[in-house]
């Protein structure tokens, strides 16, 4: 691309190197970033993370090591707890239904969402 704009080979490997040192042409520092920038603005489980990162083009082996560190971090149950702050005070048993799919989308186990359902259902009762 800089080539066909009329950059010099050596512009081109220059401007490379640059990317290189800022860490911008590293797959595993874009993971980590896109995958803590994703988390942050929309927690979900590692199913679905997964799913997304590997549409960014990121390799099988780099998406696995991000996402074991990114949930040594923060565990799924924890995220999934975010959402349901997020989500606010359920006040019907539609709503506790609505909110068991809402975890479903966001790729987050079984287990977990019983797990941070539980006491919601038990509320409820």
């Amino acid at each position: 691309m800089l080539a066909a704009k009329g950059a010099s080979s050596s512009q081109v490997r220059d401007a490379i190197r640059r990317l290189v040192s800022l860490r911008y042409l590293d797959d595993a520092a874009f993971a980590a970033r896109w995958t803590d920038r994703r988390l942050a603005r929309m927690p979900m489980g590692r199913a679905r993370l997964q799913d997304e990162l590997l549409a960014t083009g990121c390799p099988e082996h780099i998406v696995q090591a991000t996402l074991r560190a990114c949930y040594r971090k923060m565990s799924e149950r924890e995220l999934a707890s975010q959402v349901v702050t997020r989500v606010g005070p359920l006040t019907s048993a539609r709503m506790l239904g609505r909110l068991a799919r809402l975890l479903s989308q966001r790729g987050f186990t079984e287990d977990t969402i019983d797990t941070v359902m539980g006491p919601l259902l038990r509320e409820e009762c």
